[in-house]
């Protein structure tokens, strides 16, 4: 009405985080991904976390604190929790913490991807590595 500013909404970002529960992620691994996640959520972003090895184990919205145990340590791929965000969570992204040690995902993802691959995890001048989709971006040792 007028000449009366409008207010300006700002939404979060709402992230799906994957993270990789497969038998081959050691326990360490696993609580640096929920380290790195807290900084994420921290900052503002709405986050679903959702553990997969070959399949989605489980899934939960993120709200400060790892959980006491993860579901899986099975084999690892990749598809599930990006045919899960193309179907029915529709993020702004999706983050994937993973060793890496899988084939390339044959679902093509809707939305941008970053995977954030464990330090002794998919080596850089790998096949897979070049066909993982989106930013790839190998975590510091430590």
């Amino acid at each position: 009405y007028g000449t009366t500013p409008g207010i300006k909404i700002r939404r979060k970002q709402r992230l799906l985080v994957a993270v990789d529960t497969s038998g081959s992620v050691s326990d360490e691994e696993v609580q640096r991904f929920f380290s790195e996640i807290y900084q994420i959520w921290r900052h503002g972003a709405e986050v679903l976390v959702v553990e997969c090895d070959t399949a989605i184990k489980r899934q939960y919205p993120y709200r400060g604190h790892a959980p006491e145990f993860v579901m899986g340590r099975g084999g690892t791929e990749f598809n599930a929790p990006l045919e899960f965000a193309n179907r029915h969570y529709h993020p702004d992204g999706v983050i994937y913490f993973t060793d890496g040690y899988a084939p390339a995902p044959r679902v093509e993802s809707r939305y941008p991807v970053m995977w954030l691959i464990t330090p002794n995890g998919l080596p850089e001048n790998t096949g897979v590595w070049s066909q993982l989709p989106g930013r790839k971006v190998k975590m510091k040792g430590g």
